[in-house]
């Protein structure tokens, strides 16, 4: 009687798991075929879930219809190069190359670190694992023209010594600027012209996306994008403001004449670089907003600009000196670059080439979901 009820039980369990497994291919139905590789609804969506990562969730506010068309074209042309590379079984990548160019690959996606890029992954349920057979595979693609083309590429040292010397030619002086800084944060100032806060409001996002970061530098105190207000129709609304300690921005202007830019600094500024009179340091052109650097110019040596409103408060800065930095090429070094460059266009190139000539050979066929 005993073994008769362990064989009841585990007819029961056996019927079940076949029950459940049944039950998930049914959920499981192949959409496409690309020669002998097949893909399925499954693979579709994780196609998807792969787009959502590496365009940092955009393909998400696209037509449904259009993001399923783009991820069905991606996986098509994956199984076309699956097909090629099936062939050619001495392709190898050694896992140095493939974590270094998962690194980059994320780096481009837009994350510094990689720790941040896996969180992202899982957040976007999508597997580390599923990431690397996509880098892997494409890294094998790439080694498979290469064996094929490596012979075909051709170097003309002419074109690349021209294009070096039309870099020599245009090489500019880099421009540094020694800035002070005296920043005034709205806490300290008292009510703004609400007319003109209403006018700035949507117009201070389109200047952060145009100019990026005010001041790149340390001790700045809006050195992570802060957004701008457009000063220039803003600046005569902001002069009669009062900050604290009731002192207009006209006797502000009058202190810093009577006790220095420093001094002033240290008594009034918002900023971490009060403590060292807001001193900020030589600062690059190029890590000056357009917006920013447009107040610098017209301001003379050893003077201050005019008060600019920035989101968070007022900013004023003394322009101590300037200076010019010759930007010295390394001439092996671009040398390398253009002649990499050009390589990888004409690797492109016959990429192209070849993924038709092997996509007309291959048979796509659409099944009814």
């Amino acid at each position: 009687m005993g073994k008769d009820i362990k064989l009841l039980i585990t007819t029961i369990l056996v019927s079940v798991l076949l029950l459940t497994s049944s039950n998930a291919e049914l959920n499981v139905k192949v959409i496409i075929s690309v020669g002998e590789e097949i893909i399925t609804n499954h693979d579709l969506d994780r196609e998807i879930n792969y787009l959502n990562v590496i365009t940092v969730g955009q393909i998400k506010k696209i037509d449904v219809q259009e993001s399923k068309k783009i991820a069905i074209d991606s996986l098509i042309n994956d199984k076309i190069k699956i097909a090629a590379l099936s062939n050619y079984d001495n392709i190898i990548i050694n896992d140095e190359v493939l974590n270094n160019q998962i690194i980059k690959s994320s780096q481009n996606i837009g994350f510094r670190k990689i720790e941040d890029f896996i969180t992202f992954l899982k957040f976007s349920e999508y597997e580390l694992d599923e990431f690397k057979e996509k880098i892997l595979l494409e890294l094998k693609w790439n080694q498979l023209v290469y064996q094929f083309y490596k012979n075909q590429i051709v170097i003309d040292k002419e074109k690349i010594d021209k294009k070096l010397k039309i870099l020599i030619a245009e090489q500019k002086k880099n421009v540094e600027y020694l800035v002070y800084e005296i920043f005034i944060e709205d806490a300290a100032i008292k009510e703004l012209d609400k007319k003109n806060e209403e006018m700035s409001t949507e117009h201070n996002i389109v200047i952060e996306e145009q100019n990026g970061i005010i001041i790149e530098t340390e001790s700045a105190s809006y050195n992570n994008k802060k957004k701008l207000i457009d000063s220039e129709k803003s600046i005569e609304k902001v002069i009669e403001v009062k900050i604290k300690d009731q002192i207009t921005i006209d006797d502000l202007i009058k202190n810093i004449k009577e006790k220095g830019f420093e001094n002033s600094a240290i008594q009034f500024s918002s900023s971490p670089s009060a403590q060292q009179g807001g001193r900020l340091g030589w600062v690059s052109e190029s890590k000056l907003s357009q917006l920013l650097l447009k107040f610098i110019k017209k301001t003379k040596i050893g003077s201050i600009t005019e008060p600019i409103p920035i989101s968070g408060g007022i900013l004023i800065l003394k322009v101590e000196n300037k200076r010019f930095e010759e930007n010295k090429i390394d001439l092996e070094k671009k040398m390398k670059e253009l002649i990499d460059i050009e390589k990888n266009r004409q690797l492109n190139n016959f990429s192209t080439n070849y993924f038709n000539q092997v996509k007309n050979n291959i048979k796509v066929k659409y099944f009814n979901e």
